[in-house]
């Protein structure tokens, strides 16, 4: 697949979901957006997510084990069937492209210095508290990262159904904005842990 075909059809993908994004918002902890789009055999899933609903954290990560655990997800969403579900006649067409915040960033050390010298810099800036508290919401509750990644398919004919398996794979998740278009067809669906498959009538 070129990529002025996966980027076009991500770009028709986009216009469609402009609604669901008003009314979603851009960045909602829980909930991920799925967007596909296919022309002719070649099909194109994008999968984004607020950080927080697969590792538990935005921020740069702190210790060994937060930066582990970006490792970890990376490696999972690497695997397309932890994140999406299509019928057997269609196939993995070319490495997935993941894209996780933080991932190789040096900024860890950074990071547990700021945390050990918290209190004397609150005694430093005891006359600026309001800039403090600034400070601690970028650091923490204020920091929003996505992770994203791309699948890309070749599909014998037109795709019968997707399965959202990124609820089997992260429990945090709630739900997913599906956004789809085909060459007769566009659907914006809800899909829950409970409900997790769409009909792709039409595609």
């Amino acid at each position: 697949m070129t990529n002025r075909i996966a980027a076009g059809a991500l770009a028709l993908v986009v216009g469609l979901g402009a609604g669901a994004a008003e009314t979603h918002g851009t960045h909602e902890h829980g909930h991920a957006v799925l967007k596909l789009v296919q022309e002719g055999e070649e099909v194109v899933v994008h999968f984004q997510s607020p950080l927080d609903s697969l590792v538990g954290f935005e921020h740069a990560p702190a210790n060994d084990e937060q930066r582990a655990a970006l490792e970890e997800v990376m490696r999972i969403v690497q695997v397309p069937k932890n994140i999406v579900r299509l019928p057997a006649i269609c196939r993995s067409d070319g490495e997935p492209e993941v894209n996780v915040p933080h991932l190789g960033d040096d900024h860890g050390d950074d990071h547990d210095a700021a945390d050990e010298h918290s209190d004397t810099a609150h005694a430093d800036h005891e006359s600026t508290g309001e800039d403090g508290d600034d400070h601690d919401a970028d650091e923490h509750s204020e920091v929003h990262a996505d992770l994203e990644a791309t699948f890309k398919y070749r599909c014998e004919s037109g795709i019968e159904w997707l399965e959202a398996t990124a609820f089997e794979t992260f429990g945090d998740l709630e739900e997913a904005e599906l956004q789809a278009v085909g060459s007769d067809a566009a659907i914006v669906e809800t899909l829950t842990p409970a409900s997790p498959r769409a009909a792709l009538t039409g595609f």
